[in-house]
Parts: C-alpha cells; structure tokens; sequence
C-alpha cells in the first residue's frame, strides 16, 4: 500500500476533512488482516480523525452506526458488495461515501477511482483533492446494485470460486458438489429496450464503464449441451466468465428478463444471492448514489 504524507484533505465544498467514519470488512477479497493498523495509522498521519465499524455479519447495521457518528464522509474498505450496501444503507442526506478498495475484482472502485486502485493512492488522492460525484445503479424489485447482475445457474458457483480465490482447495470441491454444478440448465429469455431479444443459460447485466455512456452492457450465452455448459461453467469458476465462449454482447437502459422454465430468477447481485420473480425487470438509475473521488487536474 502506498505511504501516505501529511496532506490537507478538503471536502468538495473547500471544507477541511477533520472527521471520518470508516466502515471496514475483514473478510474483504484484498483487505489485509492488519487492515485497521493501517488505515488508522494513515488517516493519523493526515491528522484526520476516524471512528471504526467493523463488519461481522451485518454490513446494513455497521453502516447505520458509521452514519450516526457525525462525520463528514464515511469510508467503506472492502469489495463491490461491501460499497453497495454502504450506499444502499445512507441516503441521500448521509455523507457521501469514499469507498477504498478490498475486494477480488473492484469494479466499482474502478468505476470511481480510475485504473490506479492502489487503497492508500486512493485515500490521499480523494481526502487531498475531494470531488463528489453522483453515479448510476441498476434496480430490479427493489434491489439496487452499482457493478452488475449475474443471472442463471451459473451463479451458483459464486461460492466454489470465492473458496478457489482463498485456496481452499477442499472447501471449493464440497462447495461445487453443493452447488449442483451440473445441473446449471436454467434457460432464460432476455428482451432490451433495443428490441434485441436473446435466448441464454447464463444473462449478465453490468453497469456500464462509461460515465458519458449511461445504461448496462449485457452479455448472454447460450452453451449448447452439456459439455459446453461444464466449459462455460469451469469458465465462471476460474476466471471471468465474461470471457467465455459464446457470449453476446448488447447494450441498453432497460432490460426484461424471463425464466422459460422456472418459478424464478437464481441471481446475484454485486455478489450477493437473491431469487427473482419469474419475470423480472431491470431498470437504470443515473442518479443513485453520492461517492467521493479525487479532483481531476
């Protein structure tokens, strides 16, 4: 992690940050187990005072206690599902959010801070130079997420994959045969605004990349049989699986989405399980959401 100097950190109204709260998740994908030393130890140094919350099992109730401290923004260490709890928590008259990142992938982080997401580059980018900034969510039956949806089966292996992250060999297999990998045949149909209408196994719906393009790139696969759904599925289980073969890409601002023969949706969204309706709908937000980035020279 970057060294951090003594620095005059400022709100984007030309306050000096003084107080922070911090919401910090130890089970983070790259949140080190030293995690607190450190972080305290930086925002020290900057002489910024910092109220800790650490997440055991509820991420809600730790952010709640980070908004009652009477800070001027709320720090969130952790990964995509831990920054989108935070701003699904706070609204819109709670401090904004610095989310530093700590998990596997950081899309969001991505999103907010640019390619560098080095955590201790990130807090003395944004407390040296704050720039609030509102960013867009995706919404289906009330769930809002800021990096994407998984839809279909597949998702099912979201927990064999985190055991392989942490190489925990043995806990992945028994998570794999729990996960009825092979029984993943879940067929979907996806309708976009676009008019474009997919057939697929497997439906993602990501936020996209773009501030100036606004809505969800989506990508869909179809595998035909069962040796290419094992492929696809041994894809998602060890690397991107949006790097699979066979998958579509589209893009649009509002996406339906239908189980063909189903009494719902498996889905996961910013990595956290959750059963749709059988039909559901996928809305964008443009505003949803209040973070802090970095002033941009």
């Amino acid at each position: 992690m970057t060294d951090i100097s003594t620095a005059r950190p400022e709100t984007a109204g030309g306050h000096a940050i003084t107080r922070v709260s911090v919401v910090l998740n130890p089970n983070g994908g790259s949140v080190p187990a030293e995690g607190r030393e450190i972080l305290q130890a930086l925002l020290d140094d900057m002489g910024v005072e910092a109220r800790f919350e650490i997440i055991d099992h509820d991420c809600e109730d730790a952010c709640k206690r980070a908004r009652d401290h009477g800070s001027q923004a709320i720090i969130v260490w952790g990964g995509d599902g831990t920054a989108a709890c935070a701003m699904n928590t706070l609204g819109p008259d709670d401090p904004p959010v610095l989310p530093l990142p700590g998990g596997t992938m950081n899309m969001l982080h991505k999103f907010v801070h640019g390619s560098d997401i080095d955590p201790g580059t990130c807090l003395e980018a944004v407390l040296k130079n704050p720039v609030e900034m509102t960013i867009p969510a995706g919404e289906v039956e009330g769930h809002r997420f800021y990096v994407g949806a998984l839809l279909g089966g597949l998702t099912r292996l979201a927990a064999p994959r985190e055991a392989l992250r942490k190489s925990e060999l043995l806990q992945a297999v028994t998570e794999f045969g729990e996960a009825n990998a092979f029984g993943l045949d879940t067929p979907m149909r996806c309708l976009s605004d676009t008019g474009k209408t997919h057939e697929a196994q497997a439906i993602g719906i990501f936020l996209s990349e773009d501030p100036q393009k606004p809505g969800f790139d989506i990508l869909t696969t179809a595998p035909e049989g069962l040796l290419d759904l094992a492929y696809t599925g041994l894809t998602v289980l060890l690397a991107d699986w949006r790097n699979a073969w066979g998958v579509e890409r589209d893009f649009a601002r509002r996406v339906d989405v239908e189980a063909l023969e189903s009494t719902g949706i498996e889905a996961t969204l910013d990595g956290e399980p959750v059963t749709l309706a059988r039909s559901a709908r996928f809305a964008l937000i443009p505003k949803a959401a209040r973070v802090l980035t970095a002033r941009k020279e």
